[in-house]
């Protein structure tokens, strides 16, 4: 049985996948679904003592043959219903692309497209990642992702609350 991120009541973990696209334009990362063919993100369940972060990393490269630097902290939370049944909460971690594979596990079982933020957003089913994808085509969250090991430069001091998160804790069951 998969593991459950105990307290916080988180069921699975997702990536949204993001690259910058020549000329600046971000462009995000859907898959198909095994089941339904409907367009959703790589997600699934956590592993025993894996960390959030961690797993949207791991089933970004399954699922989708993404290897990229993964946020920590997540950027969201939706809840969807599987088999019609089950509602899980899913936290969702932005990863940024570094390499894309063409040898992956599930590479024969699923297809992947690059479009827009917004696009994402139409072509999704669920209320709450349609809305997390609108808050990305609104303001670029890579515009910060290297914000993850500050540097600091000579004779400046980091500025408190600088960066602004889109995370908001998962709803409660």
């Amino acid at each position: 049985m998969p593991a459950r991120a105990g307290s916080r009541g988180i069921d699975q973990c997702g990536a949204i996948c993001c690259r910058v696209e020549r000329g600046g334009r971000l462009s995000v990362l859907l898959i198909t679904s095994r089941d339904t063919g409907r367009w959703v993100i790589p997600k699934g369940y956590l592993e025993r003592k894996e960390k959030p972060y961690r797993c949207a990393q791991r089933e970004a490269l399954e699922e989708a043959g993404i290897v990229g630097k993964v946020r920590k902290r997540p950027l969201g939370y939706y809840t969807y219903l599987k088999d019609s049944e089950t509602s899980l909460t899913v936290s969702i971690h932005l990863l940024r692309l570094k390499n894309e594979v063409d040898q992956f596990q599930e590479r024969a079982q699923r297809q992947k497209i690059w479009i827009s933020p917004a696009e994402a957003a139409l072509l999704v089913e669920e209320p709450e990642l349609q809305a997390l994808f609108q808050s990305i085509d609104a303001d670029n969250p890579l515009t910060s992702q290297d914000r993850l090991k500050p540097h600091r430069i000579a004779g400046r001091r980091p500025v408190a609350g600088a960066a602004v998160s889109l995370a908001r804790s998962p709803p409660s069951h």
